[in-house]
């Protein structure tokens, strides 16, 4: 009887389950391929005005602002699916193939926001077949002094550097002449693309005159800080830093940036320096330097002290013509020859040879593939002083320094440098943090004047620096009982300010109970005007120091009678270009 009802049971159960199952007839499969072209083009907006708004063949890819925005997104305008964090055009744009009808399309820009003048523009982009375009969206009168066409197609390319480890750059000149109403220092003349320190990059991005722009060059992949400078030696100001730098205050007759002072007017004075970017250009990059009228902040010197007022100036802007690779290859490495019983040595990396260097210089970066190796310096008669080995990570920066230890022997140091600009701060909201929640501050300048102790004197078992008045040159890890031969690696680096007054650094004859010391006065002080790598450069105002990455290594004797330039000094190795 039991067996009845359970094959019963499951018999209506079966009959349930199926009664349930719907049938999907209008189901099918589309095994069509899809035609609509998607990806972007290669057509690119780049964008030196105020507008906001973008729209393509009649399609609005931006949104407007909205009334009562909530607290601290004020500057934000309603995403949309293409601008979904922000939903305004940019500084640039890639159109999207999809807008391309038979390689072209309309396209138009505006700016609005409340109670402002519109700035309406339209025109047409063309795609050709693999030869990338930028499409320039320049600002016309009144900032300029004429009519000027404001949207300027120049070719690009995308094809990456012949060289491994090199990337690709050029410069573009789409400078303007100014209307004078700005007192503008006129930079609209043949310009040339130089190293930080004023010389010029090559023959090939030298003198190009407005309108036109250069081939581009291939360089060893780095971190530099590219200028641009004018036939009279004076510089263009460089645009698009973080939001503290985009904000400095600029002298317009000469670009340069200014230092507030207290009370006067003019409530500020010229620091004799210029902004300009640094920035590590990746391996297999393409880059282009353009230049075109842009806005910039000034002194009112008819207001309120310390009142600010803008102006326009032709500046310079970096843009990455691919997107940048991710450097998962190579090193820069580089060998310091800092022991004073020495004279010139040799390099060695795996056995090929990276350069040679005197006492107290420096040999130029080389690009290795990231893996061990073993780094050897060699002297004159090739006996092998000493030797390093390590595992080194691609996309770092090292240096190796050569030094003699408190034993007699001579040893490498192996160094990381730090040139990203960045550090990771350990107050947080104005309060102490301990980090362990993950949200310590990541701070980035793109114009640091950043700097390291090194101590490589085999005679001071301990050394600290300070300023001329006794004070810490930096965090205590950056500056207290450095030992010789070990770098600091907690907060390693000490800072400046662009607008800082002079200083000086003094060394000091330390210990872990005792600080700062003794102050050693045979050890000459350091002044920050040694940070100025040609001063004939500057020829309105001279700076006080200039931005980079450096270390400051005490090197060379204490003790005993020791010939000329052997005695202990402090020297400088700037690690960016």
């Amino acid at each position: 009887m039991y067996y009845k009802r359970f094959a019963a049971g499951l018999m209506l159960l079966t009959i349930g389950m199926l009664s349930c199952k719907k049938e999907k007839v209008d189901y099918s499969y589309d095994n069509r391929p899809d035609k609509a072209a998607g990806g972007n083009s290669t057509v690119r907006l780049v964008n030196f005005t105020e507008n906001n708004q973008l729209s393509i063949n009649g399609e609005r890819l931006t949104s407007y602002l909205i009334i009562n925005p909530p607290a601290g997104q004020e500057a934000l305008y309603p995403g949309t699916y293409w601008f979904p964090t922000n939903g305004k055009l940019g500084s640039s744009f890639t159109v999207p193939r999809q807008f391309l009808t038979t390689g072209s399309a309309e396209v138009s820009t505006d700016y609005m926001a409340y109670s402002a003048g519109r700035d309406s523009l339209g025109f047409k982009v063309t795609e050709e077949y693999n030869k990338p375009k930028d499409y320039f969206i320049m600002r016309g009168a009144p900032y300029a002094a004429a009519k000027v066409e404001r949207v300027r197609e120049v070719p690009r390319e995308a094809t990456a550097p012949a060289k491994a480890g090199y990337f690709k750059i050029r410069i573009v000149n789409l400078a303007d002449q100014l209307n004078s109403a700005w007192n503008a220092h006129d930079v609209a003349k043949p310009l040339t693309l130089a190293y930080a320190d004023g010389t010029p990059v090559s023959t090939a991005t030298s003198n190009i005159n407005p309108q036109t722009w250069s081939q581009y060059v291939e360089l060893p992949y780095g971190t530099y800080q590219f200028r641009v400078l004018t036939p009279d030696g004076m510089e263009v100001r460089g645009t698009g830093g973080n939001t503290l730098e985009n904000t400095f205050m600029s002298e317009p007759a000469t670009s340069n940036l200014m230092k507030p002072v207290q009370g006067g007017i003019p409530n500020a004075v010229s620091t004799g320096l210029t902004y300009a970017p640094l920035k590590t250009y990746q391996p297999g990059g393409v880059y282009t330097i353009v230049v075109g009228i842009d806005r910039l902040t000034m002194l009112n010197v008819y207001g309120i002290p310390g009142e600010t007022s803008i102006y326009f100036q032709n500046v310079f802007r970096v843009l990455a013509d691919v997107s940048e690779p991710l450097n998962t290859d190579y090193y820069r490495l580089q060998g310091v020859q800092a022991n004073a019983d020495e004279g010139q040595v040799s390099f060695r990396v795996n056995g090929a040879k990276l350069g040679d260097a005197d006492y107290t210089t420096a040999t130029d970066y080389s690009i290795y593939v990231a893996g061990q190796a073993t780094v050897e310096a060699v002297n004159a008669s090739g006996a092998v002083l000493a030797t390093a080995t390590q595992p080194f990570l691609a996309g770092q920066n090292y240096t190796a320094w050569l030094y003699k230890t408190p034993e007699g022997k001579s040893a490498i140091s192996m160094v990381a440098n730090n040139l990203t600009g960045s550090w990771y701060d350990p107050l947080s909201s104005g309060t102490t943090n301990t980090g362990q929640d993950g949200s310590l501050s990541r701070m980035t300048h793109t114009y640091p004047f950043n700097y390291r102790f090194l101590n490589l004197c085999p005679d001071l078992p301990y050394a600290s620096f300070t300023y001329d008045n006794g004070q810490s040159a930096g965090a205590a890890t950056t500056t207290r009982n450095l030992r010789p031969g070990v770098p600091v690696t907690d907060q390693p680096y000490a800072r400046q300010g662009q607008d800082a007054e002079a200083y000086q650094f003094m060394v000091y004859k330390s210990s872990p109970s005792v600080y700062p010391g003794s102050w050693i006065s045979a050890i000459p002080v350091l002044k920050s005007t040694a940070f100025v790598a040609r001063p004939d450069r500057y020829t309105h105002v001279k700076p006080i120091h200039e931005p980079g990455v450096y270390t400051v290594a005490l090197v060379g004797r204490l003790n005993g009678s020791q010939p000329q330039g052997k005695s202990a000094k402090m020297i400088i190795i700037k690690h960016t270009k």
